[in-house]
This record gives structure tokens, C-alpha cells and sequence, in this order.
């Protein structure tokens, strides 16, 4: 049996994990994100009303816009956004 190699693991794959990946990417490295849950797992167990502190601005990654219509992201929003960043990567 064979043992990949990988220049980079990440473990954790919320918005933190995803924008490590993407600089990864970027650079050309072999990595591998290590999560114990769906992609962005933390925020899917976030209160389902919840809104966050930070504006959506604050909250992008990969140079993709956040657009929401509130100032301030709610869960559902954070969900699709990361899902839909982790998709296009």
C-alpha cells in the first residue's frame, strides 16, 4: 500500500481551514483537509437565527465577494457563501 505525501494538512475545514486551502491551491502544494463534520461544521451548529458580528465583508475568503442584504450575515447566509466557495474551488 502506498502513503501519499502531502506538503500541507489542514485540520479543520471551517472558513479558517477553506482559506488555507485556497492559498495552497494558489501555490501549487499538495494538501489535504482533515474535518470531522460536513464543510464548515461549526457554522451548521451555529443557532439557526444567529447573526454575526462581522460584517460580510470581514467574512470573505478567495477574493470572492460575501453579498448578503443584511450589514451583518446571518447562519444560512454564512452556510451558502462557504459552501458555495468550496465548490468553486
Amino acid at each position: 500500500m502506498a502513503i501519499e505525501a502531502y506538503d500541507l494538512i489542514i485540520v479543520g475545514g471551517g472558513p479558517i481551514g477553506l482559506a488555507c486551502a485556497i492559498e495552497a491551491q494558489k501555490k501549487n502544494l499538495k494538501y489535504l483537509i482533515i474535518e470531522k463534520g460536513a464543510i464548515v461544521n461549526s457554522i451548521f451548529n451555529y443557532p439557526l437565527y444567529m447573526t454575526f458580528f462581522s460584517t460580510a465583508e470581514r467574512l470573505e475568503i478567495g477574493d470572492i465577494p460575501f453579498n448578503c442584504l443584511a450589514p451583518k450575515p446571518g447562519r444560512q447566509e454564512a452556510l451558502e457563501y462557504y459552501r458555495n466557495i468550496h465548490r468553486y474551488f
